[in-house]
């Protein structure tokens, strides 16, 4: 399956290299005990996996990056892959996991991928499937956005819906949730997980434009490929018309710049295969 732009992804995920820059400063003291094979799921073009995530583990630590995406794979595979780094096409909501997968990984992150994963127990079941015993699972994603209440409106519009399949695709599976953090806590204990954390934080984002933050939820955007020009430009033009509604602008007093303030929530989880 040939989806998603790894260079434009690359160009423009600040965002993204900056959320997990935190989450690894958080977790220091905890990673760098990690070792063995490990995997990074969601690892896209594999910038973030191989600048950050490795780097922050145990120096024995090994890496597979796993994403659902031909595109990004190729790329990273290109563009990162090395003896300690090697990169491979998962789906992670599959129903049917290869054997080399099962009971194969010490530690599992994942780093703003599973928002895109519209069956979520599947995902976790797999995740449990995969890890050891005693092994750790580390992972972020998005629990609600205004980019999911935009892609709900115009999935309704007649000139997009006939290229938007199933709209589930690209809306995190908690965005309607109105408990969605004890919702996740009763996910990961059913499947068997000890939580060591589980929360739900506000997280804030300012920037000068949206065009940059835009950008990348484009690249990602595997539908946009099927649609001709004409339309495709329409689409990023409702697009950004619609989010703009939503978002908060001021302008700072000492420079008189004006910036755009996007606010999400997002899932920090710590658990572990017992």
């Amino acid at each position: 399956m040939k989806i998603m732009n790894p260079i434009k992804y690359v160009s423009c995920n600040n965002l993204q290299k900056s959320n997990v820059l935190n989450l690894v400063d958080e977790f220091e003291e905890d990673l760098i005990q990690m070792s063995g094979k490990c995997m990074d799921i969601g690892c896209g073009p594999g910038d973030i996996t191989k600048n950050i995530l490795l780097p922050a583990l145990n120096p024995n630590a090994v890496m597979i990056g796993t994403d659902i995406s031909e595109n990004m794979i190729e790329f990273a595979k290109k563009t990162y892959g090395n003896e300690k780094l090697k990169f491979e096409i998962l789906d992670i909501q599959s129903t049917s996991l290869l054997e080399k997968y099962i009971s194969k990984f010490d530690h599992i992150f994942s780093f703003n991928a599973l928002n895109w994963c519209y069956d979520i127990r599947q995902a976790f079941e797999n995740i449990h499937c995969m890890v050891k015993f005693g092994g750790n699972i580390l992972l972020t994603f998005v629990a609600s956005h205004d980019v999911y209440e935009v892609m709900k409106i115009l999935a309704q519009d007649s000139r997009f819906a006939p290229y938007i399949q199933d709209v589930r695709k690209y809306i995190s599976p908690f965005n309607d949730s109105n408990h969605p953090c004890k919702e996740l806590r009763k996910l990961l204990e059913s499947i068997g997980f000890k939580i060591y954390q589980c929360s739900l934080r506000q997280m804030i984002y300012s920037s000068k434009d949206s065009n940059h933050f835009l950008s990348s939820i484009m690249s990602i955007y595997s539908f946009l490929d099927e649609m001709p020009p004409n339309r495709k430009e329409e689409f990023q033009t409702e697009f950004t018309c619609e989010f703009m509604k939503k978002k908060i602008i001021y302008k700072t007093i000492h420079n008189n710049q004006t910036l755009i303030l996007d606010l999400y929530k997002t899932f920090i989880v710590y658990v572990r295969k017992m």
